[in-house]
This record gives C-alpha cells, structure tokens and sequence, in this order.
C-alpha cells in the first residue's frame, strides 16, 4: 500500500504548479510563435525594402542607402502625419468620451437589457465598411435625406452636399469604431465593485461625481488603452478619408498606397511605413508610461 501511495506523497503543490506552468507555455507557443513571424518578418522586409535602391517601373534592387528617408522631412510628410494625428486624436477624444459613460450606464442595467444591447453592438459590427462608407456618402450628399432636411430649414444651400471635408470623415470614423470602444470597456466596467459605489454614496458624493471622481480615475489604464485603440484604427484609416474627404484630408495610408502603385516609388512606401510603425510603437510606449499608477505615498 505504501509503495503505491509513494508517486502521489512526492507530487508536492510546487510541482503541480510547476507543471501547470509548461502546460501553458506549450499551449502558448504555437499563437506566441505566429504573432512573432506576422510581425517580425513583415517588419524586416519593410525595413529592407525602405533602404533598397528604386529602380524605374516601380522595381527596386537591393541596396543600402537613406535616399527615401531624407523625404521623410519634407513639408508634405509632416503636413500629412499632422493631419493623421489631428484625426486620429479627434475620433479618439470624440469616442472614449461617448463610448466609456455608455459602456458604463450599460454594465448597470439588469441583465436582460445588458443582453440586448451587447448584441445590438455585435449586430452592428456586422456591417461591411464599405456599405457604411458608401450609406454615409448618399446620405450626405446633395440627393440625400440629410441634405434635404436641412436645406428644407434653411441650414444649407440648395444643391450643396454635406461631403467631402473634415466633419464627414471624422463622423465615419466614429460611427465606426464606437461599437469596438464599448465592447472593449465593458468588461472592466462589469467587474468594478459596487461597494466602491455604495461608499461614495454614503459620503454624499452623487452619481455623477462618483462617476467622474472615482469610477474614471479608477479605469485610468483602460481608458488609455481605448484612446490608443482608437488612434492605431483611425490613424490608418484607407476608405473613410477617400470616399468623404479631399485630398487635404487624406491620411498617411492613403499616401502610402499612392507612393506605392500610383508614383512606383516602393522604398518611399515603405519608408512612410516605417515612420509610421516607429510613430507607433512610442505611442505605445507613453501610453504603457502613463497607465502606470502612481505608488502610494508611505
């Protein structure tokens, strides 16, 4: 009896851990291993191609010269990552502060009605994005609904469309990306507990204060992490700003596929795809800085 009982007297708890823990890393390594290769290889061949020498006929040889990074300090490359910027942080501003209290009000109601809207949510995401792109165009121009109602009020001439320009891709690009912000603070937002509520209730705080006091400043990090989200979506955006905007309203995406198969120039792409990546990854590295709570004085 004791010879058997002897495997299973050995198996401390450190060793099941132990176990436990390989288990996971094998599981792991497959998805670890791919995101590696996606990412890497992708990465290094942008670098290589950036640095090669342009051939004509949108050819390139390999090479090692600077030659399409020097453009990178061009008035254009900073008019068009200004505006990048300018857009990307417009939509995220706009849809953190649409999408946090929404998620938030949602998480408190009961069940059922938390149910109905998360799958409203999802329901709209199904939509393709270039159906969405291409309602809003006949919704704003001169034929469509909007435009007329308005006209019919005196708000807009006759015969003037709603499109392209600034405010037309930005209310795109929100009413695209709103449904992804919920959906991604509403999980935190679930799990906070009510007490934290509860307490500042019984100090006299009302909702609203408690809201803007304790629940935003607990969700710091989340609220960030929702910001960037919004920035890398939008900072990228290809459909959007072609379909409603001009092309003073163009973002760095479109430039790229531009540089790349209208002028042939394949190392200036993916030089502006570089910076790009690089503009980032820093972007990133502040957010992961400023998520960071700060240590309780002792």
């Amino acid at each position: 009896m004791s010879a058997v009982e002897t495997p299973f007297a050995l198996s401390t708890p450190a060793d099941r851990q132990g176990r436990d823990r390989w288990v996971l890393t094998g599981l792991l390594a497959g998805p670890a291993l791919y995101i590696a290769l996606m990412a890497v290889v992708p990465a290094f061949l942008m670098v290589q191609i950036s640095l090669a020498h342009r051939d004509v006929g949108g050819l390139w040889s390999p090479g090692f010269e600077l030659t399409q990074y020097r453009q990178l300090a061009t008035p254009l490359f900073a008019r068009v990552m200004g505006f990048s910027l300018l857009l990307a942080a417009s939509g995220a501003a706009i849809c953190v502060a649409l999408a946090f209290p929404a998620a938030y009000f949602i998480t408190r109601m009961r069940r059922r009605a938390q149910v109905a809207w998360l799958v409203f949510l999802l329901g709209s995401l199904s939509l393709s994005e270039v159906l969405i792109v291409f309602a809003f165009q006949v919704l704003l121009s001169t034929s469509g609904s909007l435009a007329g109602a308005l006209t019919a009020v005196g708000l807009l001439a006759p015969g003037q469309s709603l499109y392209p320009n600034f405010p037309a891709v930005l209310t795109c690009l929100v009413y695209l990306l709103l449904p992804y912000v919920i959906l991604f603070f509403y999980p935190a937002l679930s799990q906070l507990d009510p007490e934290v509520e509860q307490a500042a209730a019984t100090m006299g705080a009302s909702r609203l204060t408690t809201f803007a006091t304790v629940i935003a400043p607990m969700m710091r990090g989340q609220i960030l992490t929702g910001v960037l989200l919004v920035v890398i979506f939008t900072f990228g955006a290809y459909l959007t700003p072609l379909v409603l905007g001009r092309p003073p309203q163009w973002t760095i995406a479109i430039h790229i596929n531009n540089a790349a198969m209208a002028a042939g120039n394949v190392p200036l792409a993916a030089a502006y795809a570089v910076a790009v990546v690089a503009f980032m990854v820093a972007l990133l590295a502040l957010t992961r800085i400023l998520s960071r709570r700060p240590e309780a004085a002792a």
